[in-house]
């Protein structure tokens, strides 16, 4: 008898291991149908370009010896590059046809004009892996467009809503009719994100390697967020309440759907992102009831309501700086 207990063992060990698989199987299940979603709902490629905001600058110089620039080609490409294969230094980078920030394609005029906008405070590693990537990026898309680098230059707490509000009061005095809210440590991976604005509030960055590529939740809007300058000074723009980390952007997600305006975004493969590393920061902990007092006076605070202490614009080959003192 004593003969058969080693095999009687081995059968219970791998009775357990099968059983122990199985739930940890059910829990990763469950656990990736609470916390976001792979296929989230999004536009199919075949309906973007019927959705897209087409508009310009009125101060753009449009050359009629040229044709219209066409955009087929870039929402149709599958190229992506993985995150392992962004370069962490650019050596393949020109400032050729840059002035402050600005591009316009030379062969062609473009159907799109953009203001990006990054808010930003001690974060030059970032911005020197950011800068001539997104300007890499961008350039092969025909599209017109300018950053804006939003800067908190003095040690009051951090306050990203405030620093958008600034910021886009000066790209609407440039006469930017489409703005898109950019965190400085994300980098988009697939080429067929177009930088445009939809007819409706676009969330461009629904794909985050930091999150597994899943979308956390339906409302985010959060990391890079296209909306129309008109649709911007509707909603009132962003909370000037939130100081520190967290809670401004679920507020301008509850503004957007107090307005009745959808949420839209392109298919997984066109809104893929790499986050560039750095230490968490800290939440503000007083997010949700501020979230909680602020629909109770919906847009009451915001865009029209900012105020800053001083404001200083510089201009740099590769960026336009507005630097802010709250």
């Amino acid at each position: 008898m004593p003969k058969w207990l080693p095999i009687n063992k081995l059968f219970q060990i791998r009775i357990t291991t099968c059983v122990a698989s199985i739930l940890c199987l059910i829990a990763l299940i469950q656990f990736f149908a609470s916390y976001g979603q792979y296929n989230y709902s999004h536009l199919p490629r075949e309906h973007i370009y019927n959705n897209l905001y087409i508009n310009v600058n009125p101060h753009l110089v449009v050359k009629k010896s040229i044709p219209e620039c066409k955009y087929e080609e870039v929402l149709q490409s599958t190229k992506s590059l993985s995150s392992w294969e962004v370069p962490k230094v650019s050596d393949k980078f020109s400032v050729k046809d840059l002035m402050n920030g600005s591009y316009a394609p030379e062969t062609c005029n473009p159907l799109f004009s953009v203001a990006i906008l990054v808010t930003y405070r001690n974060r030059q590693s970032q911005l020197d892996v950011f800068l001539p990537y997104i300007h890499n990026f961008l350039r092969k898309q025909n599209i017109h467009y300018k950053i804006f680098l939003v800067e908190q230059q003095d040690n009051k707490a951090w306050n990203k809503g405030m620093l958008y509000n600034i910021g886009v009061k000066y790209a609407i005095a440039e006469k930017f009719p489409c703005l898109i809210l950019h965190d400085v440590d994300l980098l988009p991976l697939d080429e067929g994100n177009l930088y445009a604005c939809l007819k409706q509030p676009r969330h461009i960055s629904a794909s985050i390697d930091k999150f597994r590529y899943v979308l956390t939740y339906k409302s985010l809007v959060g990391g890079v967020l296209a909306i129309r300058a008109d649709q911007y000074v509707e909603l009132n723009g962003f909370s000037n309440r939130f100081t520190g980390w967290g809670g401004e952007d679920d507020d301008f997600a509850a503004r957007i759907a107090a307005h009745k305006l959808d949420i839209l975004r392109f298919p997984p493969e066109l809104s893929r992102y790499t986050m560039i590393v750095h230490p968490q920061e800290a939440k503000n902990t007083q997010r949700h009831n501020i979230m909680d007092e602020n629909k109770k006076g919906m847009n009451k605070d915001g865009y029209d309501s900012v105020e800053y202490a001083t404001v200083s614009v510089k201009t740099h080959r590769l960026f336009t700086m507005i630097g802010v003192k709250l």
